[in-house]
């Protein structure tokens, strides 16, 4: 019987691995039914049975771990670009140390020696990209891979020549897509080689995490006003869960004392904060184009009701009074069931209380009752800066962000199943209904109860 997945590489040739007969990710350690002989002899049955059959069921797609490793570089490469694909491509460094590009830039014409084994500089360190198809069993050597190519005459060659450093090999199990690299090494006949990590930078894989809702909040227009300690974060979150077409809106510019309650760091001290949040989503590695700054602050009715008109949401992280009675204001005006929000973010009490508003009601709803604002402790001011600062924790500003967008999520996804108030007490207060730990809305309080 042919030993192919499922088992670790020995730790000397001539030898077969361990049986990997469960799944360390997924079987809790404490269970420990390896403890158990019976349990333990029925899976050993079990994986001696599904050898014999090939294992026919199973897609996992792990190939590296039946070759030596390499585990100093990562390589980078587009499935999308380069889908379809076989031959010479060229690679380069990547972003941060210790990371390898694979380029859709092929390498065109054939390779030769400029004089005594000597390479043209354009020629080295380049990966050779191939389809492996279907994969009934795992390589363990280059005789392996060699058998597996169409091309395997020249990829010795080239390999000989030390023009191809890296392989880029597409393969499936099951139906199941994958890629495995190979780093190889010239110097003798078989070639030394070595699996690599490798990941996918196409946006498709890149957007997986974004969550269900991205490719429905691609299109959908957004307005982050105040750009600050919430609203970088909330921008951010907004972005990384697919919405492309924001508008950010703060006339202020990022100061040292800001960076310790904003996305943007130390290195981003005096830009504007719409540019250092901009900047900050650019390094995502998405596409920002569709992002637009304004320098500027919402002083006039007309302006927010305007702005309004022009957003499916606008989300109202300024934290001013005047700012947020306008955006209200503007929200009500324009009229519920336009599909035009307003929500209104903010922490309270130093971060005791976090909250978020929608505007305008829908019918039969009411919000929560305003919370009586309370002077700042201490009176904290910064020098050059006009008014006391709040000893809010990041922890609350962070939490506020993840507040606001949910509800900015639910508006523009049009599920509208979020209450027009939600109040996250971290901290109770006296004042009732805000003297209870826990989520408060319209319709509940803290501890879950209707009121």
């Amino acid at each position: 019987m042919e030993l192919t997945f499922h088992l670790d590489r020995p730790a000397e040739l001539g030898l077969n691995g361990n049986l990997c007969l469960w799944d360390a990710a997924m079987q809790p350690v404490d269970a420990a039914p390896w403890r158990e002989p019976d349990l333990l002899l029925d899976r050993v049955r079990g994986w001696l049975k599904q050898t014999a059959l090939g294992w026919p069921d199973d897609d996992t797609c792990d190939l590296e771990r039946y070759l030596p490793r390499n585990i100093d570089t990562l390589v980078l490469y587009d499935a999308e670009r380069l889908a379809g694909k076989v031959g010479l491509f060229k690679t380069a460094t990547g972003p941060t140390s210790g990371t390898l590009q694979v380029s859709d830039n092929r390498r065109p014409g054939a390779i030769a020696l400029r004089g005594p084994q000597q390479l043209h500089r354009r020629d080295r360190e380049l990966a050779w990209v191939d389809d492996l198809g279907e994969v009934s069993s795992p390589p363990r050597e280059w005789a392996d891979i060699e058998r597996t190519l169409e091309q395997a005459v020249e990829v010795t060659r080239l390999i000989a020549l030390g023009a191809v450093r890296y392989l880029l090999l597409r393969y499936s199990r099951n139906g199941q897509p994958a890629v495995l690299a190979v780093a190889v090494q010239r110097g003798g006949l078989p070639p030394s080689i070595k699996a690599c990590e490798s990941a996918d930078t196409s946006e498709t894989t890149r957007s997986i995490r974004a969550g269900n809702t991205a490719a429905e909040l691609a299109d959908v227009r957004i307005a982050v006003i105040g750009v600050g300690a919430i609203g970088s974060f909330a921008a951010d979150i907004l972005f990384r869960s697919g919405i492309r077409r924001l508008t950010l809106i703060d006339g202020e510019r990022l100061r040292p004392g800001n960076v310790v309650r904003h996305l943007a760091g130390s290195d981003d001290v005096g830009k504007y904060k719409v540019t250092a949040v901009t900047d900050r989503l650019a390094a995502t590695g998405f596409d920002v184009e569709a992002v637009e700054r304004q320098n500027v602050d919402i002083i006039d009715l007309a302006e927010a009701v305007e702005l309004v008109k022009r957003h499916d949401v606008v989300l109202d992280a300024t934290a001013h009074a005047r700012a947020t009675s306008l955006l209200a204001a503007a929200a009500n005006i324009t009229g519920a069931g336009t599909g035009h929000t307003v929500i209104s973010a903010c922490v309270q009490r130093e971060g005791d209380i976090i909250r978020a508003d929608r505007f305008p009601l829908r019918h039969g709803e009411q919000h929560l009752p305003a919370l009586s604002s309370a002077p700042v402790i201490g009176g904290v001011r910064e020098a050059g800066c006009g008014e006391p600062i709040s000893r809010t924790p990041p922890a609350a500003v962070i939490a506020a962000a993840e507040i606001a967008c949910r509800m900015v999520i639910d508006e523009a996804t049009r599920q509208c199943a979020l209450p027009a108030s939600m109040v996250d007490i971290r901290r109770p207060q006296d004042e009732p209904p805000f003297d209870r730990l826990g989520l408060l809305t319209p319709t509940l309080t803290a501890t879950g109860t209707s009121q």
